[in-house]
């Protein structure tokens, strides 16, 4: 599960993302093979950092504000 926290070292499940973001694991494994998220492979499954987790939550709110202003 993913907990607000400064611990950049914390690496992160297809899972763990799918719930937090509240989405599906296949859109997790999609936004993956898109470039949309980065991660990288432990053993055979994939894991996501707390970086790059922060960085894409900042490429949503950024693309809702742009929608939000075009609308206006």
């Amino acid at each position: 599960m993913i907990k607000e926290n400064n611990n950049e070292l914390q690496a992160y499940s297809v899972g763990d993302v799918a719930e937090f973001l509240q989405v599906s694991q296949r859109t997790i494994y999609k936004h993956l093979n898109d470039g949309v998220l980065k991660g990288f492979k432990a053993g055979n499954k994939w894991r996501f950092s707390h970086q790059e987790i922060k960085d894409y939550i900042r490429k949503l709110e950024k693309k809702a504000n742009n929608d939000v202003e075009r609308e206006d």
